[in-house]
């Protein structure tokens, strides 16, 4: 799990108030990429829809590495990372479903996941305390879900369409999947569990 720290510099690394960094600058662009990839995936533009998923994914690792290799860890981009990440599942995987790449019930299971974790952290910050840090499976499981997505439009495009994916790739993206969201449901206990720490 090292690739996650690769650019951290010897001790630790406050972060600080500032909002003009390149680190943020990603995450937001991330952000703003996302309606793009909505409409390329309800219009059938599974090939620019994959690109930019592609360089969502990447750059959802090249900002955390600069932020720690540039010291430029900042509080906005702490909550700008994790922000982009659910935007991501939201709004692809709303139109993952409705273009027809991915059953509704796969994106229930990964919003409500989500859902809990939020209100729980909504919860810790009105009573003034700090929810928990991200843990590497969580950030394991974000990126390889990252990934599955990407994987099913590829599975589209080489295939026939939604309709008829090629079957190995199609496997390949479940398998990714499936394992990510097991990873995912393991780090919201890991975070559970430094809840009641701090409780008792």
């Amino acid at each position: 799990m090292r690739v996650f720290d690769i650019g951290a510099k010897d001790g630790p690394q406050d972060a600080s108030d500032r909002v003009l960094t390149i680190p943020n600058a990603l995450s937001l662009a991330r952000i703003a990429v996302l309606p793009f990839v909505f409409a390329d995936l309800l219009d059938g533009r599974y090939l620019r829809a994959f690109v930019l998923l592609a360089v969502f994914a990447t750059t959802d690792w090249l900002d955390g590495y600069l932020a720690r290799r540039l010291d430029q860890v900042s509080r906005l981009g702490v909550l700008l990372d994790p922000i982009s990440d659910r935007a991501l599942f939201v709004v692809v995987g709303i139109g993952f479903v409705l273009a027809d790449l991915l059953p509704l019930w796969a994106l229930v299971v990964l919003l409500a996941r989500d859902a809990a974790v939020l209100l729980v952290g909504a919860g810790l910050l009105l009573r003034g305390a700090d929810p928990p840090q991200a843990t590497r499976v969580g950030k394991a499981a974000t990126f390889g879900l990252m990934w599955a997505l990407p994987t099913f439009l590829v599975a589209a495009i080489v295939g026939d369409g939604a309709a008829d994916p090629q079957p190995l790739l199609h496997w390949l993206a479940w398998a990714i999947g499936a394992v990510s969201t097991v990873l995912y449901y393991v780090s919201a206990g890991q975070y559970a569990v430094a809840v009641l720490r701090r409780r008792s």
